[in-house]
């Protein structure tokens, strides 16, 4: 009979992970973009994911443990043996860092931190960072909580929370992290997300600005059907059609409003025009987009 090692594990904890990694990680990812590959280098889970604009994402997937009863999931970054122990902060960090670097020499350009329902099927918390701000994550961690961070011999991410040590924890992957189950509904909301993400300076551990996705704001989504029936497939500002879509039926085209909601613009008809993902970005980005505003307001009066 073999003698069941220290970090043996269940047949249903190992089916669970399959689930988690199979299923759930592919589906939340898909929010970002069209998965290209879905592989293991070495044994870590590596899924490329190439977003609506910019370059592929290369993604590292670890996948947190049980929730149980509790309700809090950390993910084990690190399983180091009994002579490499983590016996203080700095260990920690320094564990986690060089198991990073080692993702990071096999490609990876963000971490997935995940966690599943107890069956391991339905998404709890699914947050992405890039590989470099891992050790950021892990040294505000400690200065918090060095006992929940240091996990005996396993330096973990807590992801989810009931408990109140718990619940700083995860506030510190939230800032640092797109929540890819609150993602923005609109894609340039999203790219920056990304850009913001992919364009923190690596190594600051205590930044003074901190990156974060667009507020959300409640959109009835009756008004943005209605502009886009309205504009039958083409830009109400330059007259393009759009491309076809999948459905083979219909022509893609954007909803904008006029005056921005965090403006407190109206979600209303009389203040979204359809418009082609060019114009549409020229809006939020472009360097004549004032002027772009007050023509685009004068257009839909004239409809």
């Amino acid at each position: 009979m073999s003698e069941k090692t220290p970090y043996s594990r269940s047949p249903e904890s190992s089916a669970r992970e399959i689930s988690m990694r199979k299923e759930v990680a592919p589906v939340v990812l898909k929010n970002l973009g069209q998965i290209i590959s879905d592989r293991k280098v070495s044994g870590m889970q590596m899924i490329t994911v190439q977003p609506l604009s910019g370059p592929p994402l290369v993604v590292w997937v670890k996948c947190a443990w049980k929730p149980g009863n509790s309700g809090n999931c950390a993910v084990q970054m690190a399983f180091p043996s009994k002579e490499d122990r983590a016996h203080t902060a700095d260990d920690v960090v320094n564990v986690v860092v060089e198991k990073t670097k080692r993702a990071a020499s096999r490609g990876a350009t963000h971490l997935l931190l995940l966690a599943a329902d107890n069956s391991g099927h339905k998404p709890l918390a699914a947050y992405m960072l890039p590989i470099d701000q891992v050790g950021s994550v892990v040294k505000q961690a400690v200065a918090i909580d060095e006992s929940l961070t240091r996990n005996g011999a396993s330096p973990s991410i807590y992801i989810t929370a009931n408990g109140e040590r718990q619940v700083a924890l995860v506030e510190i992957v939230r800032k640092l992290s797109i929540d890819l189950l609150r993602l923005p509904e609109n894609s340039l909301s999203l790219t920056d997300a990304i850009d913001d993400l992919n364009f923190l300076p690596p190594g600051v551990v205590s930044p003074e600005k901190t990156y974060r996705m667009s507020p959300l704001y409640q959109r009835d989504q009756k008004i943005r059907s209605s502009v886009i029936n309205r504009a039958k497939g083409r830009c109400e500002y330059c007259g393009e059609q759009g491309f076809l879509m999948s459905d083979g039926k219909s022509h893609y085209i954007e909803a904008h409003h006029i005056i921005a909601l965090a403006d407190e613009g109206e979600d209303t008809v009389e203040n979204v025009i359809a418009l082609c993902p060019k114009h549409h970005r020229e809006a939020h980005l472009g360097a004549n987009r004032t002027t772009l505003e007050t023509e685009l307001a004068r257009l839909l009066k004239q409809n």
